[in-house]
């Protein structure tokens, strides 16, 4: 091997190693607190969509004043043994009580 190869080589080792900045090392939790958030923060809950029972779009609806009607049970069988007074009065709608619907309404029970 010639020799002007070799003093090349020493010649640029020392060029490096003057060159070379040292780095402190960051660790990467470091860097995930000083990254900016991809999403900007509103609150650490998790958010998600309450479904509402669709059961009970059927059995129950919201009247314009706010209160909830609901249908009568104890119409669907036995019809025989009732009377024809209770079969009429089954037939008519009712309201559902205030402190029910107001948990009914929390709760997104109808649509």
């Amino acid at each position: 091997m010639p020799s002007y190869i070799g003093s090349s080589r020493l010649s640029l080792f020392s060029f490096t190693s003057l060159s070379l900045v040292q780095v402190r090392h960051v660790s990467s939790r470091e860097r995930k607190k000083r990254r900016k958030p991809m999403t900007p923060f509103t609150s650490k809950i998790k958010k998600f969509k309450m479904k509402f029972y669709s059961s009970y779009k059927s059995r129950f609806r919201l009247l314009n004043d706010g209160t909830i009607r609901r249908w009568k049970e104890g119409k669907r069988h036995n019809a025989h043994l009732k009377s024809k007074k209770s079969k009429r009065r089954l037939r008519k709608p009712a309201i559902v009580p205030p402190a029910y619907a107001k948990v009914m309404k929390k709760l997104n029970f109808c649509a």
